[in-house]
């Protein structure tokens, strides 16, 4: 991407950061790893202060660069995966991939990513999902790959986030990065739980049973859904239990999203605010080859059940419908808030005639 757009994008994303600190926006979300039964699922609600979005289905074999104001990184898709988008294509805020990784991020106001002058190649925090679903079969390949790559946000104050990760085999981790450093939580039997507190700060939470504020609260309640999982009948459905384990820990007022992973299955079942009714979609009916044109629905569309039949090929059109949205949700109008919403789109355009003939890992 050329300097002249970092710049503008950078000048934009000061813009919005200012719209959402003085706001004082309720940014929380909340995600859990379940065991019902012998399946493992994941459960996330996603709040924001707009619910717009696409579900987009991102073939393997595109060959890519980092939305980074420096040492940007160059990857090629390894797997393809299915993304949960609000700001655009390629920067989603959760995701699975075609091998059962999940990665999902949630805001921390204590982040704090490596400085700029690291050596090491990055990737844009948000961006950092759709990296791992490409280039990630596993938890441990996620853990393996910070030595290598690291998140760099354009902005500090307002790409603050940490990670949940985990895959069909039960494996879970949770990756914050404190002072500058990763800070890598790899113990799936009490890891868990993410809310919008460190994870020192959750486990004090729950050991203590003394939470302190709205996102310890949450994460505490989780642990305790997480614990009462184990001890169900075998008559209770994992997905009804899953669902209701995110109602009682839902915002009333910014709860947009509620998301059911099943690794296993490489099935993800989900409700909004704005269309209540479940739907889900299969990854393993769809054709995720490079041959095959990036496909989405509309997160909020009016079905219920299977939305196999309801994908049709991401449009410029589609891209620019919920960029505007997000962007016109926190930031003022202004010329750059246009200029930084056309670049947005521009980059997902920019990848449709880059495929690769061989599948490889990421390059500096």
């Amino acid at each position: 991407m050329p300097a002249n757009h970092i710049r503008s994008i950078l000048i934009v994303l000061v813009i919005m950061a200012m719209a959402l600190l003085s706001s004082g926006s309720p940014l929380a979300c909340t995600v859990m790893r379940l065991k019902l039964g012998d399946q493992w699922i994941v459960a996330r609600n996603h709040d924001w202060v707009s619910g717009g979005g696409l579900v987009i289905f991102n073939p393997r074999g595109i060959s890519k660069q980092a939305i980074s104001p420096n040492q940007p990184l160059r990857w090629t898709s390894l797997y393809g995966s299915v993304s949960m988008n609000q700001f655009g294509r390629e920067i989603p805020f959760a995701g699975m991939n075609e091998k059962g990784l999940t990665v999902d991020l949630l805001q921390l106001r204590d982040t704090q990513f490596p400085d700029r002058s690291d050596p090491r190649s990055s990737v844009n925090a948000i961006q950092w999902v759709q990296y791992q679903l490409d280039c990630a079969a596993t938890v441990e390949e996620v853990i393996a790959s910070l030595d290598e790559v690291r998140p760099q946000p354009f902005i500090e104050v307002l790409e603050k986030v940490h990670y949940f990760v985990t895959d069909p085999s039960g494996d879970a981790a949770i990756i914050e990065y404190l002072d500058g450093e990763a800070i890598v939580q790899h113990d799936p039997a009490s890891a868990c739980v993410l809310a919008n507190s460190t994870w020192k700060e959750s486990r004090r939470a729950i050991q203590q049973n003394d939470p302190r504020g709205n996102s310890e609260t949450r994460v505490t309640l989780a642990n305790r859904l997480v614990g009462d999982a184990a001890n169900l009948d075998e008559d209770t459905s994992p997905i009804d239990y899953a669902f209701d384990a995110l109602h009682r820990v839902r915002q009333p007022t910014t709860t947009q999203w509620s998301l059911v992973y099943e690794p296993a299955q490489k099935r993800i079942t989900f409700h909004t605010r704005m269309n209540e009714q479940r739907r889900w979609i299969d990854l393993d009916e769809l054709s995720l080859d490079k041959a095959c044109p990036v496909v989405c629905v509309d997160i909020n569309s009016p079905h219920s059940g299977n939305l196999a039949e309801h994908l049709r090929p991401l449009s410029t059109e589609d891209n620019r419908r919920i960029v505007d949205e997000a962007f016109d949700a926190i930031v003022p109008p202004s010329f750059l808030r246009s200029a930084v919403k056309g670049l947005v789109v521009q980059y997902g355009e920019s990848l449709e005639a880059l495929p690769q003939d061989t599948l490889s890992k990421s390059t500096p």
